[in-house]
């Protein structure tokens, strides 16, 4: 949610357009930008590929960063067999829900279909690399007699399907990124519960799990039976953080807890997963957000608007100089509430300061310069001191955030609302407001790179800069 990048404009509404690309009618996923590539997850509603038509799927797109010109797209078809009604997956049709995470010549996503998928960075431009071949069955083409792959196809490695070789049913839409670290890939299943939204189906399935990234093999899962104490789903994404020297991964739970555990020891031999040891886990929720005179306070509903009660963690948790940032909050469905900030010790776990100034929010925090920027679901943009958890500023956005975090850069802070209006405030701590732009519609996390800004919408991919980039 920080960036290095520079030279980047305060007023996109006088800011130069480098391109601008079309996308779907979905759209929640940070664009990557890697080695002059930039690859976003999209729906499969606007997708342009000879014998292929859109099911309400998802899309995986590689694009040139200094044109927007396509290199390869990725189609995954919508997924919905044996996955009815009381179960609530997918029914959305928001296509990949997973930022594109880049390492070396393959590209790492969940899938719209409770999948991990691998991918050669080069699609197949350099041809059907394998181990795994069956592109076109997988891109729905049931008769492949006649069909071909195109050049401008995407070229999977593997894939690990974790609801069918898990058991695990998820919620609305797999909602996380993937982390890389070392020989591992973290992905979380979204695990969530049903469509009546009265219990959990699968409560032992795994919310975290680990697999080799060469093969996609399963190395290990959490074990800590998080769906018997859900709340809603579980959409975070995991993080790494370092605490004397040794790694850790932190968790953010769907049930409101923050969650930190030591990497696997090592591959393992195939016989089995092994399970994650748990170093600390940390309760974001106050006591007084789940309890009320002896009696626990009912979770929030669409049907039951309440301000009260616990919350999930849906942002992803933020390690920075030796402490974890994290937030809590609900689907945008079920309004405003109580929420909370909290900067924990990464290395116990144990509370440095807390704000339930920050309401309910699905945000990760954007730390640059000794300062965090969040905004909440109430339509607040805060500053805080990261050290002492006092709030410098707070900025009335005038609608509520829920499908975009801020993005700090440049001295510059981004942040958007679900009314379409995408903010910019001077970085630091004294508040200024530099511009306020309205959209075709909703923003979801900018990014940036080589003096270009990267402006994710619903609807569009849009490349924005102070002045033409270098070599135009």
């Amino acid at each position: 949610m920080a960036s290095a990048a520079r030279d980047l404009p305060d007023d996109l509404d006088k800011a130069q357009v480098v391109w601008e690309l079309r996308l779907g009618t979905h759209q929640y996923t940070i664009p990557t930008v890697d080695r002059g590539r930039v690859y976003i997850g999209i729906d499969d509603a606007k997708m342009d590929r000879p014998g292929i038509k859109p099911t309400g799927g998802g899309l995986l797109l590689c694009v040139e960063q200094t044109t927007g010109k396509m290199i390869w797209q990725m189609h995954s078809p919508r997924y919905m067999e044996g996955m009815t009604e009381p179960y609530h997956f997918d029914q959305w049709r928001a296509g990949f829900c997973s930022g594109p995470a880049v390492e070396g010549d393959r590209v790492f996503v969940v899938g719209n279909r409770g999948e991990v998928l691998c991918l050669d960075r080069e699609g197949q431009t350099n041809g059907n690399d394998g181990p795994f071949l069956d592109e076109l069955g997988y891109m729905g083409i049931k008769d492949p007699q006649g069909a071909a792959l195109l050049p401008t196809d995407g070229d999977i490695t593997w894939v690990h399907n974790f609801v069918k070789d898990l058991d695990v049913i998820p919620h609305d839409v797999c909602g996380s990124t993937l982390l890389i670290h070392g020989d591992f890939v973290y992905a979380c299943t979204s695990n969530g519960v049903n469509g009546h939204h009265n219990m959990v189906p699968r409560p032992d399935a795994p919310t975290l799990i680990v697999l080799d990234k060469k093969n996609g093999r399963l190395v290990a899962t959490d074990g800590e039976k998080i769906g018997r104490r859900m709340l809603h789903g579980h959409w975070s994404s995991p993080s790494c953080g370092e605490v004397d020297g040794k790694a850790i991964i932190f968790l953010g739970g769907g049930d409101g807890v923050l969650y930190a555990f030591e990497p696997p020891a090592g591959p393992g031999d195939g016989s089995g997963a092994q399970t994650l040891k748990r170093v600390w886990s940390h309760d974001c929720n106050p006591p007084g957000y789940r309890m009320r005179d002896g009696r626990p306070i009912p979770y929030a509903r669409d049907s039951d608007k309440s301000p009260d009660g616990p919350s999930e963690i849906l942002g992803t948790p933020v390690s920075h100089e030796g402490r974890v940032y994290v937030t809590i909050g609900q689907s945008p469905m079920h309004g405003v509430g109580k929420g909370l900030l909290s900067c924990l010790d990464a290395a116990t776990g144990n509370e440095i300061w807390s704000s339930a100034l920050v309401e309910r929010s699905l945000a990760t925090v954007a730390i640059s310069d000794g300062l965090l920027y969040v905004p909440d679901y109430s339509g607040r943009l805060h500053c805080f001191d990261t050290k002492t958890g006092e709030r410098c500023w707070t900025h009335e956005m005038e609608a509520g955030t829920w499908a975009s975090s801020a993005f700090v850069a440049d001295g510059k802070v981004y942040a958007g609302t679900e009314a379409g209006v995408l903010w910019v405030l001077k970085a630091g701590k004294e508040k200024k407001v530099l511009s306020r732009m309205s959209l075709d519609s909703m923003p979801a996390t900018l990014t940036a790179a080589d003096g270009v800004l990267f402006l994710p919408t619903q609807r569009r991919l849009t490349a924005y800069a102070s002045k033409p980039p270098a070599g135009s």
